[in-house]
């Protein structure tokens, strides 16, 4: 037996106390809630529609946020000027009153 070996059965030996027993409650919990998982009620198709839709839905919200904060800050820069210039592929264009 080498010094490893003998290590290790006493590192064994000493943590035997503290290995935890599993009694046939918990046992019985733990298969109770597994099967509660996998027999457990299926969304319906209201709910698989929700869990699609919420996201898009934020989305969508977020894009119209900054869209109104992009406007309306495009709206204060060209509020003094009475020519708006826009360079488009090169192209300028511009757009008075």
């Amino acid at each position: 037996m080498t010094d490893d070996d003998k290590f290790l059965e006493r590192l064994r030996g000493d943590a035997a106390p503290l290995r935890y027993q599993v009694d046939e409650v918990a046992l019985a919990r733990i298969r109770a809630r597994i099967h509660e998982r996998i027999a457990g009620p299926q969304p319906g198709v209201v709910e698989l529609l929700a869990s699609w839709f919420r996201p898009l839905a934020a989305a969508l919200g977020v894009v119209a946020i900054v869209a109104a904060i992009t406007f309306a800050t495009i709206e204060d820069t060209t509020a003094d000027a009475d020519v708006l210039e826009v360079v488009v592929a090169g192209e300028p264009y511009v757009v008075s009153d």
